[in-house]
């Protein structure tokens, strides 16, 4: 593959040979506009350099919302969960197609990006984290734009993001959780909170739990599924990765809790008959009706109690999982073992998060460190 640089008028042109057509045709392709003969020449060794190397992209004029949308279609909606694919969805229609969406793939610059984070900024309604978000979203479709072969660069890897805000892990201390379970023993989430505390799982792991899940004889559960309603529709689904998917050792008062719960569902069904809910069967997140009890629901409901017991310190309900966590790290368990628990699909993702145990619980360490040696 050769190419020479020909002069029109008082600029320069490349001219490049970049194989044949499926007719066996030569094919080339002229790049105009350099002011010297210099310039020319070095814009044609980077050519001829990415020629040589497989590196050479084919100019196409496809716009970055084109692009977006096949992106969408063929890459995200086979591979992500429903919540994940709507997030992506909604991004690339309210943000990215609006303000990028007419410019081509092949001429998206870094600085076109930059200003655009630039512009999401000091309009103000998008916080640090958000712009860090959808660098990320862009970054990956730009990422498989490469793979496909549609542009040679990803631009989006010479651009800066503003810094996302170290926001301080809110969990509660052994005296807070003692507490907890005196607020909540009467309500209607005692027991997805008292899992939470207890075995770290997530919100929608927690709702679809069945009870072919629970085996009481060894004390395990295993995680399955998650429960997730995306744009009015209940899924379940399995977890998103490997490591997710994962069996957890299960306390003797979180044991006896579930048979409690298993023989009051089943004294419900029989006391309301033909009454009863039967579309959620098996399910151990259910109300007396048989209905389900769904994700949102039990974390708004944890926000509302939570608000009116000034005695506890107000968390999400995901910062559940961060107390199990850390209470589990205080007491002396491998990060290996925790990092399981979770369902991490690395043990760094585990020490990145869990690296500084909160001062409270390494005073709570140290007091049974003393108690044990004394």
């Amino acid at each position: 593959m050769r190419g020479h640089i020909r002069k029109r008028g008082s600029t320069y042109s490349i001219v490049v040979d970049i194989g044949r057509d499926e007719n066996g045709k030569r094919q080339q392709k002229w790049y105009s506009g350099y002011r010297t003969k210099k310039e020319a020449e070095k814009a044609l060794d980077l050519l001829l350099a990415e020629i040589e190397k497989g590196e050479y992209v084919k100019p196409t004029n496809m716009t970055i919302g084109e692009f977006l949308d096949e992106w969408l279609e063929e890459y995200c909606k086979p591979k992500l969960a429903p919540k994940t694919y709507k997030s992506y969805s909604d991004t690339i229609r309210l943000y990215f197609k609006p303000i990028l969406g007419r410019i081509e793939l092949a001429k998206l610059k870094p600085i076109t990006i930059q200003r655009y984070y630039n512009m999401l900024k000091e309009e103000g309604k998008l916080s640090d984290t958000t712009i860090n978000y959808h660098h990320r979203l862009l970054s990956k479709a730009l990422k498989q734009a490469v793979k496909w072969q549609y542009i040679s660069k990803n631009p989006c890897d010479a651009v800066d993001t503003p810094k996302k805000r170290n926001v301080e892990m809110k969990i509660w201390n052994i005296e807070n959780v003692k507490k907890a379970e005196q607020v909540f023993a009467n309500s209607p989430i005692f027991i997805h909170v008292m899992l939470a505390i207890y075995t770290g799982m997530r919100e929608g792991e927690l709702c679809g739990l069945r009870w072919e899940d629970i085996n009481f004889k060894d004390g395990t559960c295993t995680i399955r599924r998650t429960a997730q309603r995306v744009d009015k529709e209940l899924i379940f689904k399995e977890p998103k990765t490997d490591t997710s998917t994962r069996v957890v050792a299960l306390p003797q008062n979180i044991i006896e809790m579930l048979k409690q719960e298993k023989k009051k569902q089943a004294e419900n069904k029989i006391l309301l008959g033909s009454a009863y809910d039967n579309n959620y069967e098996g399910y151990i997140s259910v109300w007396e009706d048989g209905h389900f009890k769904e994700p949102d629901y039990v974390s708004k409901k944890f926000h509302k109690m939570l608000a009116a017991t000034p005695e506890l310190p107000m968390i999400r309900f995901h910062d559940l999982r961060h107390t199990h966590a850390s209470l589990m790290l205080a007491s002396g368990a491998n990060m290996k073992v925790v990092s399981e628990r979770l369902g991490h699909s690395q043990i760094g993702i585990t020490m990145d998060l869990y690296s500084h145990v909160p001062i409270e619980l390494q005073k709570d360490a140290i007091k049974k460190l003393e108690t044990l040696l004394q």
